[in-house]
């Protein structure tokens, strides 16, 4: 089978494994930062261990790129321990849809970093956008403290952080590895949060808590990512964004099957306008 033809079923692949963090979510008896930071030190040793079986340097070009790339690790960090958060304040579904403003976000960031001018049908799908969102919250509207208002306010912010970190990723930093940037990026997620990780809670999990993070590091951090960077490079960028949005849609389903968490009629009818703008 050629490369082209492996794009696809990597992609699909990629996008259930990503689905999967999800779960983690809700299943791993921890804070969201404690999670992030454990989920970063388990990522960075199979990179590292992935790039020893391919015999790949990890080194950076130089120290501006060093600071670069850890900084972009800052913003992946935060992006992750809110998008986390989002998630275990309301439900799988209303977290993971709302991160999928993030297509939008980034249409309308990028003109900032390429000087050409917004179009008009970009704004006009960003207020599409928006409305999509105020559906989703339309059950407790004007109640900041309401569960799903919370999910989807920490949803869109984290969605802000990761259009950033893209953005900043892909027109300052295009030369350098994937595998290299995700590796220098998981080792800054793993430094930056480790003073915040509650080390009691962690000495009583469980061995089937400890392999929740196995796997989320390991399958859903390391493979997904990696196979999602695989795709790009075989697919075109707009057939991959278009197949991504069915992340939320497998994320809701799985939480459905494994947590019984299902997501209300206002969040369904919101999370679809915002996946048919993102898309």
């Amino acid at each position: 089978m050629s490369q082209t033809r492996l794009g696809l079923p990597c992609l699909y692949l990629a996008i259930f494994l990503l689905a999967l963090t999800g779960l983690f979510a809700k299943l791993i008896p921890l804070d969201a930062i404690s999670i992030i930071q454990l989920r970063g030190i388990v990522a960075a040793i199979g990179l590292a261990l992935y790039s020893l079986l391919q015999k790949r340097n990890l080194r950076l070009p130089g120290i501006r790129t060093y600071a670069g790339v850890y900084a972009l690790g800052l913003l992946l960090g935060v992006h992750w321990v809110t998008f986390f958060h989002a998630m275990q304040v309301s439900s799988v579904a209303v977290g993971m849809l709302a991160l999928f403003s993030y297509p939008m976000i980034t249409i309308l960031l990028e003109p900032l970093f390429t000087s050409q001018r917004m179009k008009a049908g970009d704004v006009a799908a960003g207020v599409i956008m928006f409305s999509g969102l105020t559906v989703m919250i339309s059950q407790d509207l004007f109640v900041l403290h309401g569960s799903v208002t919370q999910g989807v306010l920490w949803g869109v912010f984290s969605a802000l952080l990761f259009a950033l970190r893209n953005l900043f990723q892909k027109y300052h930093f295009n030369n350098v590895a994937s595998d290299n940037l995700m590796f220098h990026q998981v080792v800054a997620v793993g430094l930056m949060l480790a003073i915040f990780v509650d080390y009691p809670e962690v000495l009583t999990l469980e061995a089937s808590d400890y392999l929740n993070l196995v796997m989320l590091g390991i399958m859903s951090t390391t493979v997904g990512h990696t196979l999602l960077t695989f795709s790009l490079k075989e697919l075109p960028a707009k057939s991959v964004g278009l197949i991504s949005c069915l992340q939320p849609v497998v994320a809701a389903f799985l939480a459905w099957c494994v947590i019984k968490e299902m997501p209300g009629l206002s969040v369904m009818i919101g999370g679809g306008v915002i996946l048919s703008v993102s898309a």
